[in-house]
């Protein structure tokens, strides 16, 4: 099982991708993608995604470096 972190810095809060991917010599048996919102101030952590879709990790962190916090928005909501 291999697990990659991302932390991707804001002004007012951090946003922490954690991926887990478990593969056998056919492919990809699991997948997991959790987004977790961390206030800077605070320091307290709260999930805003989870994901079974393998890919949407890396493609939620593409666009959170490409649009910054405005792709967060609909997180927040």
């Amino acid at each position: 099982m291999e697990t990659t972190t991302t932390t991707i810095r804001g002004l007012a809060f951090d946003a922490i991708l954690t991926e887990t991917t478990h593969k056998d010599a056919n492919g990809v048996l699991f997948y997991l993608a959790v987004v977790t919102l961390r206030s800077r101030k605070t320091g307290v952590e709260r999930v805003a995604r989870r994901s079974r879709i393998p890919g949407a990790g890396k493609a939620l962190a593409r666009d959170v470096q490409r649009l910054g916090v405005r792709a967060l928005d609909r997180l927040a909501a």
